[in-house]
């Protein structure tokens, strides 16, 4: 069984293969890639970095760390975890680490370890971070000084005190000697939990294995048609969402290099100019914004060759604005969930403009069904629910065993979404079965800012819709019947839902209504709120 990384031979958009089975595919990850055993993602870097020692793997703020450095600090991490803080495989280890090089260097060291990574989003209020607190119940916190008083707050909401990490201010861990091969972990045990809005207003917990993240790591660069290892992608979207095992982890297996910042459009349009960034991935609200900006007129973008957009639809129009700005760019447009690892279907550069609308065909190694209330096929161009098998897909929910039994029934992920394939078996997307909004990229189900609007005491019945927006694709909207007698204003619904949930996820569109059109079954008809928003 081969144990070496052959990054010449993955292969290219030319050569790409959508006809290949989740069981031909899982034989090929074992017998060409040695993905089996004790094999963990952390050491699918590490393969790389025996390739490519002197590559430089990480640019952040100035600081350039070489495949060989990171290797040496990630095991310093990993000697930590265990002799420091008693980590051991299977525990959970809370990650609240913004964009950064010390963020993948952490990360990848809980995974070497065995135990698993929970990594949080650095936009919750307390009391979402609590309710992630509780249901993970991690043994050790990691995370930057900044975040102090959230966590504070978390963990008295949540009545837990897990010892905390601070890396920005301990100092580094001391060398702890050459990286050592991971020995003992099971390629099939958990290794990381993305929570992920949950339909009934609180977040799930989606449970992946070194198996499905290998999996996406494998077939990732062939989705993206990343150019190979002399690549410069830059970081600009969060690292701890799972899009990082698509576009930014995937980089450090590959031998290139990651250049990570945040997103700011200026700031990130010159670090894509001055890096000679040849890949990166931004959520359509973002391109928008590079491309109606000034500066694209002052940089040179000539040397970008990929960019992976998705989370949101793409007008044409639009689509052929960044083609401009970016002449040399193949665009590529890709989607996924959290349940599988980020990737169902891609669009590839060649038919970015002939199948636009499209989300593209299944990646290798995944299929896909367009399926009836009964989970019946339909014949192509029949509407019906998008489910999808491979092996990047998660292997569960924590802590909910219904949920899991439910949307993996049969074998299959039900992904909540519709749409219908045409005669060419290109999939489109129309609806989402699921009520979520997905703004510039985030997802939001109205339900969680339903359930924080009806904290207020002056409301009887609110109702929480997206509405079409041409920058972000949509737009948080609530229309509320208040108590009789009680008058609110928009400003003070808003001011509510920012104290107790994410900012992004507060309505930026607040309506107050008399009465709400109601089913037989007495729920809202949410399809007429939708008319009053696109009116």
């Amino acid at each position: 069984m081969s144990t070496e990384m052959v990054v010449d031979d993955i292969p290219g958009p030319r050569d790409r293969r959508y006809d290949v089975t989740p069981e031909a595919f899982v034989a090929e990850m074992a017998e060409r890639y040695g993905i089996d055993g004790d094999f963990t993602f952390t050491d699918m870097v590490a393969r790389a970095a025996d390739r490519y020692p002197d590559h430089v793997a990480m640019v952040h703020m100035g600081r350039d760390t070489t495949y060989a450095g990171m290797m040496l600090r990630i095991q310093a991490a990993r000697v930590m975890l265990v002799d420091r803080f008693g980590v051991r495989p299977g525990d959970r280890v809370e990650l609240l680490i913004d964009n950064s090089d010390h963020y993948a260097i952490w990360y990848l060291a809980i995974l070497a370890v065995g135990a698993v990574a929970v990594p949080i989003n650095p936009k919750l209020v307390p009391r979402e971070l609590a309710f992630m607190v509780q249901d993970s119940a991690p043994v050790l916190f990691v995370q930057e000084s900044r975040f102090d008083d959230l966590i504070d707050q978390s963990l008295d909401l949540a009545g837990l005190q897990p010892p905390r990490l601070v890396v920005d201010r301990d100092p580094p861990p001391p060398p702890a000697g050459d990286w050592q091969p991971t020995v003992g972990i099971d390629v099939r045990a958990p290794c990381a939990i993305y929570y992920t809005s949950g339909t009934t207003g609180t977040p799930k917990g989606v449970v992946h294995n070194h198996h499905s993240l290998l999996a996406c790591a494998v077939l990732s660069p062939e989705t993206w048609e990343y150019p190979g290892p002399d690549m410069r992608l830059l970081a600009c979207t969060p690292m701890f969402h799972i899009a990082s095992h698509v576009f930014f982890l995937v980089t450090l297996t590959l031998g290139a290099t990651l250049v990570i910042d945040g997103y700011q459009t200026e700031r990130t349009m010159r670090q894509i100019a001055d890096h000679r960034i040849d890949a990166f991935f931004a959520v359509p609200s973002q391109l928008l914004m590079m491309e109606q900006h000034p500066l694209k007129d002052e940089l040179d973008f000539g040397h970008v060759r990929a960019i992976g957009f998705g989370a949101a639809p793409m007008a044409m129009d639009r689509l052929q604005a960044v083609q401009d700005m970016f002449p040399n760019a193949r665009l590529v447009h890709c989607m996924g969930q959290t349940e599988s690892s980020g990737l169902i279907v891609a669009l590839s550069s060649a038919e970015a403009f002939a199948k636009i609308g499209s989300v593209g065909l299944a990646v290798p190694g995944c299929e896909l069904r367009i399926v009836d209330g009964e989970d019946r096929e339909v014949p192509h161009g029949t509407v019906g629910e998008l489910v999808s098998r491979g092996p990047q897909n998660m292997i569960g929910y924590l802590n909910r065993e219904e949920a899991t039994a439910e949307t993996l029934r049969g074998g299959w992920l039900h992904t909540g979404d519709l749409g219908y394939r045409d005669t060419d078996g290109y999939l489109f997307l129309v609806d989402r079965a699921k009520d979520m909004i997905i703004r510039g990229g985030e997802n939001i189900y109205s339900t969680e800012v339903e359930d924080v609007i009806y904290m207020m005491s002056g409301v009887s019945l609110c109702a929480v819709i997206g509405i079409p927006d041409k920058l972000f694709g949509e737009e948080v909207a609530a229309f509320i019947l208040a108590k009789p007698g009680v008058v609110l204003t928009a400003e003070e619904v808003q001011a509510h839902c920012r104290a107790n949930m994410a900012s992004y996820k507060a309505p930026r569109v607040v309506t107050f209504v008399e009465d709400f059109a109601m089913t037989a079954t007495g729920k809202i008809q949410k399809g007429e709120l939708r008319k009053l928003g696109t009116a």
